[in-house]
């Protein structure tokens, strides 16, 4: 009869594992393939500039610094986050933090499976795209 693993054990390992197979992707001479595909540059670069465009943008229509703004709206609910207008800036800061992840995963996955890597750098610029559309939503509903 086998004993039971402890499940704790179980997860180290397999994290240790992705550890490993993330770490694999990223040495030198495997960077350089992702970074000269056309689609995966022009892609990434088309996020990273609707990302900037996030930031400009939330920039630009700074107003109402000193109230309340609308943070969140539910169509079921209604406003159900107010706050200062800084944090609206963690709509750009999250689309970033997605941008670097997954091109970090990209990066790990362009040799062994480049459909993935084209999906990751595509599900970013979607993402930016989202973002961007939420951002301006914000600013239309603090008016």
């Amino acid at each position: 009869m086998q004993e039971k693993e402890n499940p704790l054990n179980v997860i180290v390992r397999r994290l240790m594992i992705l550890i490993r197979f993330v770490g694999a992707g990223i040495k030198v001479n495997a960077l350089k393939p992702y970074w000269h595909d056309r689609y995966v540059v022009r892609t990434n670069a088309f996020a990273l500039a609707l990302n900037a465009a996030n930031w400009l943008y939330l920039y630009q229509n700074r107003t109402g610094e000193g109230f309340p703004l609308i943070l969140h709206y539910n169509l079921f609910f209604g406003v159900d986050t107010v706050g200062e207008f800084g944090l609206l800036y963690t709509l750009p800061t999250v689309g970033l933090l997605l941008l670097v992840l997954n091109a970090v995963l990209g990066q790990a996955f362009f040799k062994l499976e480049r459909l993935a890597s084209y999906l990751l750098t595509l599900t970013a610029l979607i993402v930016q795209l989202f973002l961007l559309l939420a951002s301006h939503l914000l600013i239309m509903a603090n008016r």
